[in-house]
This record gives C-alpha cells, sequence and structure tokens, in this order.
C-alpha cells in the first residue's frame, strides 16, 4: 500500500491567499483552520483585543465559552503575554514550563499554546493563538512557530487593507456628501444672480447689455464648474458596465449637448468599441468643452477610430505645453489643468486605457489606445 503523501500546508496557505473568489471572512476562517490542522492541536482563535478585552473574531470552536463572537477578560487569557510582549508565545506542556503557575492555566483549562500578536498599522489588533485541553505530545518545532509567523502576517495584512478600504469608502463618501451640499449651496445664489442679470440687460442699451452678456458667460462657467466638480466626486475613476457602443455615435451625442457653435466636428472613421457609454460621452464633452473655450471661430474638430482605440483631434491654437506635459501621468506643475481635462483623465484610467496628447501651434491631438475593439475598422468611412 502506498504511502499517503504529506499534506503541504504553506502551499494550501498560498492558495486561501490568492482566492479572489471568497470573502475575506472566508478566508481567515480557512486559513485559521489550516492551522489548526497543520499544529494538531484542538483549537485556532482569532482575537480583537483593542478595546482592552479579548473579543473573539472568529474560532474553530463551534460553541462555548470561546466561540465567534464571545468577549472575555484579557487578563485571565494566554494571550494577553503575547499583547503584553508583541512577542510569540510557545506553550507545548504548562505544567512542566515556566508558566505552571500561570492564570491562564486555571482560568482557560488550555494546557498547551502557541500565539503570535496580530498588528494592523504598527499596532496590536489582537492576536493568533493555537491551543488545547491537553498537553502537547512533542515540543513546538521551529516550523511550527514560522508557520504560525506566516499565518499571523498575513491575516494582518488582510485586515489592515481591509480596514483602509473601508476608511477610503467613508472618506469617499464625506467628500459625495460635501460635494452635494457645496453644489446646493453654490447653485441657489448662481440662479439669482443669472436672473437679475437677464432681467437687467432687458432694459439697458446696447453697451451696457453687452457687459451683462459678459457677466452671463461667467455665470454659466461657474455652473460648468458646479457640475464637473459634482462629477468628479461622485464618480471619480468608476466605470460602470461595458457594452458595444458606436464611437461615431457617442462622439456626435457629446457634440450636440456641448453645441460649441464655434467649431464643427468631423467622424472621419466609426469603431464599435467596448466602453461605459455616459462615461465615454463625458471624455467627449469635456474635450469638445475645451475647445469651445480655447480655439478660434471655424476651428475643425476631428474623431477618427485607430487600430488600438481613437483619436480626438483640432486644428486650434494647441494646448499650452506645460499642461500638455501634465497630463496622463506626466509632470504635475504649476501649470496644472482644469477639472474638464482631470475628468477625461479619470474616464481614460478608469477604463484602463492609455492616453497620449501631442500639442503644437496646428492643434492638438488626444490619442487612446488600448480599448476593447467589438468590429474591425468599416471599410467606408463616414463623416
Amino acid at each position: 500500500m502506498d504511502t499517503p503523501e504529506p499534506r503541504n500546508y504553506f502551499r494550501d496557505l498560498f492558495e486561501v491567499g490568492t482566492d479572489r473568489s471568497a470573502p475575506l471572512e472566508q478566508k481567515i476562517e480557512r486559513a485559521i483552520t489550516l492551522g489548526r490542522d497543520r499544529l494538531g492541536v484542538d483549537y485556532g482563535v482569532l482575537s480583537y483585543t483593542g478595546a482592552g478585552e479579548y473579543e473573539i473574531v472568529d474560532s474553530t470552536i463551534e460553541s462555548g465559552a470561546y466561540e465567534a463572537g464571545t468577549i472575555h477578560e484579557l487578563g485571565e487569557t494566554w494571550c494577553r503575554h503575547v499583547v503584553s510582549d508583541r512577542e510569540m508565545l510557545v506553550v507545548a506542556d504548562a505544567a512542566n514550563s515556566p508558566y505552571s503557575d500561570d492564570l491562564a492555566r486555571e482560568t482557560t483549562g488550555l494546557q498547551c499554546y502557541i500565539g503570535a500578536a496580530v498588528l494592523v498599522d504598527g499596532e496590536v489588533y489582537g492576536t493568533l493563538c493555537y491551543s488545547g485541553e491537553d498537553p502537547l505530545e512533542r515540543e513546538f518545532t521551529e516550523d511550527d512557530e514560522r508557520f504560525v509567523q506566516l499565518l499571523t502576517q498575513w491575516i494582518s495584512y488582510e485586515i489592515e487593507r481591509e480596514q483602509h478600504y473601508r476608511a477610503l469608502d467613508a472618506q469617499n463618501e464625506r467628500l459625495t456628501e460635501f460635494a452635494g451640499v457645496l453644489a446646493h449651496d453654490l447653485r441657489n445664489p448662481l440662479t439669482g444672480a443669472r436672473g437679475y442679470t437677464e432681467l437687467v440687460s432687458e432694459s439697458v442699451s446696447e453697451p451696457e447689455a453687452s457687459h451683462l452678456q459678459t457677466v452671463l458667460e461667467s455665470l454659466d462657467r461657474m455652473e460648468q464648474l458646479i457640475t464637473d466638480t459634482l462629477s468628479l466626486a461622485r464618480e471619480g475613476a468608476d466605470v460602470g458596465e461595458r457594452e458595444p457602443v458606436s464611437l461615431a455615435a457617442v462622439a456626435e451625442r457629446a457634440w450636440n449637448t456641448v453645441q460649441p457653435d464655434t467649431a464643427v466636428l468631423a467622424v472621419e472613421s466609426d469603431r464599435t468599441i467596448r466602453a461605459d457609454a455616459s462615461r465615454l460621452q463625458q471624455l467627449f464633452e469635456n474635450l469638445f468643452r475645451n475647445v469651445m473655450e480655447h480655439c478660434p471661430p471655424g476651428t475643425r474638430v476631428t474623431v477618427e477610430g485607430t487600430d488600438t482605440g481613437f483619436a480626438v483631434s483640432d486644428d486650434g491654437p494647441g494646448l499650452p505645453p506645460a499642461i500638455a506635459d501634465s497630463l496622463f501621468g506626466g509632470t504635475f506643475g504649476s501649470q496644472r489643468h482644469g477639472l474638464g481635462l482631470l475628468i477625461v483623465e479619470r474616464v481614460v484610467s478608469g477604463h484602463g486605457w492609455d492616453g497620449t496628447v501631442e500639442t503644437s501651434e496646428g492643434g492638438t491631438r488626444f490619442e487612446f489606445t488600448g480599448v476593447g475593439m467589438v468590429t474591425e475598422p468599416p471599410s467606408v468611412s463616414i463623416r
């Protein structure tokens, strides 16, 4: 009869850590059980001690005093040594060790123990420990200690990462809420200012009316800035479900939304690409709005499909080099671009695309590559 191959616990731990389909709680539960089996003891427990008590976060004990969710006096546990010293505690046979008179031996009934501190952001979060009601019939080996240490470090990292994500989500939620309140508070007086300006412009002479038109244009710009700020706060780089979309159709829809009456649009070639149509339209709108605000009348804007994505170019005066250099991971300098181009960057990075910009006195060309294609380039250009 063949001898079965010994279980590779380190490989099992690696598989647990790289399993992206399982939630964190399930992965930690599997890791704790893996350690218990590897050490050959009765129990495996993950605790939280940050509040000064001994709270069981997860446990292989399904019922009883030390099941998950129970809270105990930290000072009556073996783990108090680990929390205090921040060092691993190893006791194979409590009765025949320097800890024979330890309080925890009586209060917990555990006669063997090995545990280490779970550190999160440099502070003791709690402990990961393994124990049994009977002395271990052997000594814990260096491999045992290394395995427990490895488990503890992995759990520490996972909890730390989860807490950081939660903190980031809460921060983003507060930012979105703040942006919404700020936009509301700004739009109220902005609406009043626009209404009174339009009212006055109807009763003044032509020279004064032209000045008031400038005021109205400034108010429109403020409204757009508020909209862009809300868009960045609420959506950031998030991209929704991708679907096949026509590059030409989205570009023309964006053009009709912005309505840059001083420029003309030419769609040289179409592509069917995979994208979030709403966010892609935002990209086009902000590029078209940039042309409307900074290019002279008669500027031609060209949208064309390429072998790896698409490009948007114009024959205007060109972006200032400092702004062009700061785009798409370039140098962050004093001439950093405004919200419109920042939104373009976020849409590109959210899709996982790459972006480049070329600028000269003859115009500006934005090119986006790494774009998922659905169909081959059409054989006939459309305009």
